[in-house]
């Protein structure tokens, strides 16, 4: 009795034919027509090392083709329901396998099981066959190859509010032996993608799978396919999405991420937004299944797009494209020599097969990428940790749990790999892990020692798992550049940084293939970045060290944090800090030490110190100063003094704020300023910032004070402060200039205090519960009087009126604030604009010192908006949406003006990707209109000259934008306005062949300006290479009526600009709809003319006949 076989991701379900492999309906004869010799020779079980496996019979019946010869078949160990097909490919015994009738990962998984269990020497496996593509960003057409570097399981994540969904899942990657030959490929193969010993396979062995007469279209996201339709005969051509034409019909080869679930997809809409957001080239069932017990490579030939039109013609061809890929690949695997580990990827760069100029352009690229992973202030919060105290810290480096992480071998079994580091808020946890870090470089704990120490304080990158990716990844890479060609894996544009899952699956490659190489990382204070990024970082690196260790590699991990009650630690090697004893010697040789206090009360305050610390260091830290300053005006009152302190860090901070009343204005301005400032200050910049303040309140001089004087900028941060505000020392390092010292809280833990604990609204309860803007509010009323300063304000003027003003460096050198005022006053006044409104102070800051003054600390490169920019240009420049939505712009295109950076604030707004101030310049409340975005997929400054020489309508149409259009016509736009380039809409989507949008603005009442039309036809015609795009915009204009005999700007019509530009195609349209071959140019040629100078027969022959044909 015979069964349906299994669905794939890209048949239809109606329409499937007999099979059961569990039923042994294949043997081990080959296919007709296959040159596979067939053997008597039985191997064993354990002669087998290289694991085919596919998921439908058609690819199966394609792969067994690959086969230099079959093998007789063995013996089922008991439980493994798979069937076999055995045989040799080059020099590997190779077994081949298909799924039953179930689809999806789980099945997936079940096959994959059972065949490690009865094949155990396998050491590589391929997943090949069909996959739907995804043709987003990559080149892809039907027949192409996708190699899944990496596997994302996209349907496993969590649901959120309204409807939406999370994906968590990391990627999964195959093992190291299969990225090695596909490294040792892709060098071979070069950036062509084109691989002719697969051709060659395909065309010999796999020819009765040849590339079908079924014509490869992709039709546009938006157009879906009839419902009910088998084919897409009837299917609107015009509807075709516009693409770049091969040079020849051969397939090629992309790597990249696959998509693994367990639903097929047919959902456009789906496709791309899991496209863009896991950065994948195709869609498949399997792969995720198989990743966990075998770490397979899928090798998919793209048979569809992933989309509703259906396309079964390609599937015969695509796996044989996919088998012809793995057939090279598995040739470029060397077999084994008695050695059952797995072998490293050649890694120097001597040995990638290309000329000597290819491999100058890699090593380049290289150290372009490894540029971009730097940033700035790297390594700022660890070097700004004061080192530990004398003979404190030593007593970790014998800790048992220590020990067992430090002597860790890959063969050590155990729970968890990772050391962690546990310890309440100011418990020395940071000082700690600084101390165990420079240990483990001086001793040499592993070959590569590397670091990351998360800063909630500091910049973006300092604070999140981004930065502490492109950290560790930098390091270890500078360290061991042997291994920098895992850079070569990176699709990523050379002029930005690699996404974070990039970063993850270029961090992990790097890690899987150390070798001998060891490395331990030490990564600080988890608890001062995002939760949710946390817990998905431990994940990771859980699973990168158990990887690690079947590999046989060294790799260590070392985190640190406060208590986390959502990531569960594994208690063998977790170190709780403040419950040990070694921790508690710690704090009594630092009070011993540090507490200057007569003799005959030390030994009692010392107990009394040490009973209340509850094992937080910063709490002792804080008590002795309080006291060795109370035994400085003499030792009458100090255990009174010390009864008083209270026992934790949260009300000690609130007693040292509020213990007296000296200067609290001054206390406020600089807590407001260390909280709420854009970026941390330098110390010149918080002296003129707090001068700027007490100014604005009318309690200083009117002098600006001089920032020489460095133990003065000191003094005012302690006084300031209380004591909770410190200068953090300078850097200076080998790729940058260095980081300058910052102004900031002594611990996280005052601002957690100060926020979280509410204690700004305890301390001044006028802040309310709208803090946050009120303080914004008082920080750009600080940024307003430093600018408006006389002195200031002479210095700012003359770069009202000339364009090379004297050199911003000075001027920023000069006065320390200026730099940071006029980058930060309006974002201050954006962020205050939810309670504070702020017209006048924006029609005040424009009239009075003008957009000019924001350029006054910019180079002359970075300088741009100049004098005539106004407010609604520099606010959509940089994403001030409050500040917009009061000044109610209108979102109509004002008058051009070539003076301007954009000619509409909306231009400005898209070159930034501040798409929530494009939905407040059209009057929406978010982009998302009617259920979609309209610049969904926008490519962000891809192009930044053509913005900038646009109007929103005509950049929407040479973008082919409809919703945008749309959009803006209801907005007010007018459908005739030029751009710079005398361009109306019209005339732009003609020339890009954006037929959507020339079919929109007609049908919208575009002006009919035959002289226009004219000029688009005749330009696209010139310089459009797609014959059919040119047709089918010629095609839609005749039919609304445009005279196809009228004549552009130089004369000719859209005959002569097709003869003079050989398009046979389009001549022979416009033959037959009457076009006119007698009419001549401004050079008084017809289109006869132009077709003979330009050596177009074909197209002279066409107008030959008609000219003598009666019309």
């Amino acid at each position: 009795m015979s069964q349906n076989r299994r669905l794939g991701p890209h048949d239809d379900p109606l329409d499937s034919s007999p099979w059961d492999p569990l039923a042994g309906s294949y043997d081990n004869s080959a296919p007709e027509g296959a040159s596979v010799r067939t053997t008597s020779s039985r191997l064993s079980h354990d002669d087998y090392t290289i694991a085919w496996i596919c998921a439908l019979y058609l690819e199966l019946e394609v792969s067994r083709l690959i086969f230099d010869e079959e093998h007789a078949s063995l013996p089922a160990h008991e439980g493994d329901d798979n069937s076999y097909i055995l045989g040799r490919i080059a020099e590997h015994n190779v077994v081949m396998t298909a799924l039953p009738v179930i689809y999806g990962k789980v099945n997936a998984a079940n096959v994959a099981r059972d065949l490690k269990r009865s094949f155990p020497n396998i050491r590589a496996t391929l997943m090949v066959g069909i996959g739907g593509g995804a043709p987003l960003e990559a080149d892809l057409y039907l027949g192409d190859v996708v190699v899944g570097t990496r596997v994302m399981e996209y349907d496993l994540g969590r649901a959120l509010e309204h409807g939406n969904f999370e994906v968590t899942a990391i990627p999964k990657l195959p093992a190291t032996i299969l990225l090695s030959a596909v490294t040792n490929l892709r060098s071979k193969h070069g950036p062509s993608q084109l691989s002719p010993r697969a051709l060659e396979v395909s065309r010999t062995r796999l020819s009765r799978y040849s590339r079908p007469s079924t014509p490869d279209i992709l039709f546009q996201a938006s157009y879906s396919h009839s419902s009910g339709a088998k084919t897409c005969t009837d299917c609107d051509r015009a509807r075709l999405q516009p693409r770049r034409r091969r040079p020849t019909d051969d397939f090629l080869v992309h790597y990249g991420g696959v998509a693994s679930g367990d639903s097929i997809n047919r959902d456009v809409r789906k496709r791309d937004t899991i496209a863009r957001r896991l950065d994948i080239m195709c869609f498949e069932m399997e792969a995720a299944g198989i990743m966990d017990s075998l770490a397979c490579l899928p090798i998919r030939g793209i048979c569809d797009y992933s989309d509703s039109h259906k396309n079964k013609d390609w599937q015969g061809y695509a796996a044989a494209t996919a088998a012809s890929y793995a057939r090279e690949l598995l040739e470029t695997i060397a077999p084994l020599a008695g050695d059952t580990r797995i072998p490293l990827i050649a890694r120097e760069s001597s040995k990638i097969e290309s000329s000597g100029k290819n491999t100058t352009n890699i090593i380049e690229r290289r150290e372009r990428l490894l540029r971009l992973l730097d940033f700035s202030r790297i390594n700022a919060r660890r070097d700004a940790i004061q080192p530990e105290h004398l003979k404190t810290c030593r007593w970790f480096l014998s800790h048992q749990k220590y020990l067992k992480w430090a002597n860790m071998t890959p063969q050590t079994s155990c729970p968890s790999r990772l050391l962690w580091m546990r310890g309440k808020a100011g418990a020395g946890k940071s000082t700690m892990m600084k101390f165990i870090y420079h240990e483990a470089v001086n001793n040499k704990l592993a070959a590569v020692v590397v670091s990351f120490f998360f800063n909630a304080r500091g910049d973006h990158l300092e604070r999140s798992i981004e930065g502490m990716y492109r950290s560790l990844l930098k390091q270890t890479l500078v360290a061991l550049p042997d291994l920098q060609w895992v850079l070569d894996r990176s699709n990523t544009d050379e002029r930005v940084c690699p996404s974070l899952n990039s970063l993850k699956v270029l961090f992990r490659d790097v890690v899987i293939n150390l070798g001998r190489h060891s490395v331990a990382c030490f990564i600080d204070a988890l608890d001062e970045s995002n939760e949710d990024d946390v817990r998905d970082m431990v994940q990771f690196f859980e699973d990168l060290t158990d990887a690690a260790s079947e590999q046989g590699i060294e790799f260590r991990v070392a985190f640190s944090s406060r208590p986390y009650p959502y990531v569960h630690i594994d208690e063998d090697l977790l170190i709780t800090l403040d419950s040990e004893e070694g921790h508690k010697d710690d704090l009594a040789q630092y009070v011993q030490r540090c507490l200057k206090v007569p003799k005959s009360v030390k030994v009692e305050l010392v107990e009394q110190i040490l009973g209340k610390a509850r094992g937080v260091f910063l709490w002792v830290e804080l008590t002795v100063k309080i006291l060795n300053k109370e035994a400085s005006h003499g030792s009458l009152a100090l255990r009174r003094r010390l009864s008083n302190i209270p026992p934790t860090l949260s009300q000690l901070f609130k007693e040292m704020l509020t213990r007296d009343a000296e200067r609290p204005d001054e206390l406020r301005r600089c807590v407001l300023w260390i909280l709420c400032a854009n970026r941390p200050l330098s110390p010149g910049e918080f002296c003129h910032a707090m001068w700027a303040g007490g100014l604005a309140d009318g309690q200083v001089d009117e002098e600006l004070p001089s920032t020489e004087d460095k133990e003065d900028i000191v003094a005012l941060a302690a006084s300031s402060s209380k004591g909770l505000v410190e200068i953090t020392q300078p850097r200076i390092t080998h790729t940058y200039e260095g980081y300058q010292s910052t102004v900031q809280f002594i611990h996280e833990s005052v601002r957690d205090y100060l926020v979280k604990e509410k204690g700004l609204q305890d301390i001044w309860p006028d802040l309310g519960f709208e803090w946050h803007a009120v303080a914004h509010e008082n920080l750009r009323r600080y940024c307003e009087t430093y600018m408006t300063h006389p002195v200031i304000r002479r210095a700012i003027d003359p770069y009202r009126f000339i364009n090379v003003a004297p050199s911003a460096m000075g001027l920023a050198k000069a006065y320390a604030f200026l730099e940071y005022a006029t980058r930060n006053i309006l974002e201050h006044a954006d962020l205050a604009a939810p309670i504070v409104h702020q017209e006048s102070f924006v029609s005040r800051f424009f009239n009075s010192l003008g957009s000019s003054a924001l350029d006054c600390c910019q180079s002359l490169r970075e300088r741009r908006y100049g004098q005539y920019a106004g407010p609604s240009h520099v606010l959509a420049d940089r994403g001030l949406d409050n500040l917009l939505r009061q000044m109610g712009f209108s979102p109509v295109s004002p008058k051009f003006d070539d003076r301007l950076p954009y000619v509409h604030p909306l231009l400005a707004a898209i070159s930034n990707d501040h798409k929530s101030t494009v939905a407040v310049l059209l009057g929406l409340s978010s982009m998302l209109h009617e259920g979609e975005d309209p610049l969904d997929g926008l490519r962000i400054n891809a192009d930044p000259v053509n913005l900038k020489t646009r109007t929103p309508m005509t950049w929407g149409a040479e973008e082919g934008r409809v919703p945008f259009l749309r959009l803006l016509v209801q907005s007010g736009h007018s459908l005739l306005e030029r751009d710079r380039g005398g361009y109306t809409p019209l005339r732009s989507a003609i020339r890009s062949s954006q037929v959507d949008a020339v079919r929109f603005l007609v049908e919208s009442g575009a002006g009919a300006d035959a002289a226009d039309h004219a000029d688009a036809i005749t330009e696209t015609i010139r310089y459009d290479n797609r014959p059919l795009a040119i047709l089918r915009a010629v095609k839609f204009l005749v039919y609304h009526g445009v005279d196809i005999n009228s004549t552009g700007s130089d004369g000719s019509t859209a005959l002569i600009a097709a003869s003079r530009n050989g398009s046979a195609l389009v001549v022979t349209y416009l033959i037959s709809y009457g076009a006119d071959l007698s009419a001549r140019d401004s050079s008084g040629r017809t289109a006869s003319d132009w077709a003979k100078k330009g050596q177009h027969r074909s197209v002279s022959r066409q107008l030959e006949q008609a000219e003598s044909s009666p019309r």
